[in-house]
């Protein structure tokens, strides 16, 4: 008997969020079958990300080696694009970005959620030239250094991605990455 009044409730919440999952599901797919998703209002800027990266590089202070994949697809009724980055094994970083426009402010807005419980926030002013720089949003009395992501197309297919710190007044790289695009 227990059993029965535990299945019922499970089986209405599955009924509830199935359409969601569908969606979900879809639009995965989407991203990684070369159907290339539909990019509007604000993020139609983020087209040329569309789809998966597969990415190499290294941590330049260490020599340490380090392989990605990065996935961007719209989400939201293309309000936002999400970026799902998975760094390979053996590093273990694992994150979940929002990127998305902010019209109060006129900047684009970038939240990542990652593995370890993080949840940092970033704004860009957009493309200038071929790079695209994600500034972190420092709070007030901060004692870690700034960082910022700079992406750069260096052709239709690749871009280099670069993770730096602000350490005494110089930018640093932290991790840098060499991304293609999946066909």
């Amino acid at each position: 008997m227990k059993n029965s009044r535990t299945l019922i409730p499970m089986c209405v919440v599955l009924a509830l969020s199935a359409p969601l999952l569908t969606k979900v599901l879809r639009a995965s797919q989407d991203a990684g079958s070369g159907t290339v998703p539909a990019f509007k209002g604000s993020i139609a800027n983020f087209q040329y990300f569309s789809g998966t990266w597969g990415c190499q590089g290294s941590f330049p202070a260490t020599g340490k080696t380090i392989a990605s994949q990065l996935t961007f697809a719209p989400v939201l009724d293309s309000a936002f694009l999400s970026l799902q980055h998975d760094d390979l094994p053996p590093n273990k970083f694992h994150a979940l970005e929002m990127w998305g426009w902010d019209a109060k402010t006129s900047t684009f807005t970038a939240t990542i959620f990652d593995n370890y419980g993080g949840a940092r926030h970033f704004a860009s002013t957009g493309w200038q030239d071929q790079a695209l720089t994600w500034n972190a949003d420092i709070a007030a009395g901060a004692t870690a250094p700034a960082e910022r992501f700079v992406f750069r197309k260096d052709s239709a297919t690749q871009m280099t991605v670069n993770w730096e710190l602000n350490r005494d007044s110089s930018w640093k790289i932290g991790d840098t990455l060499t991304c293609t695009h999946k066909p």
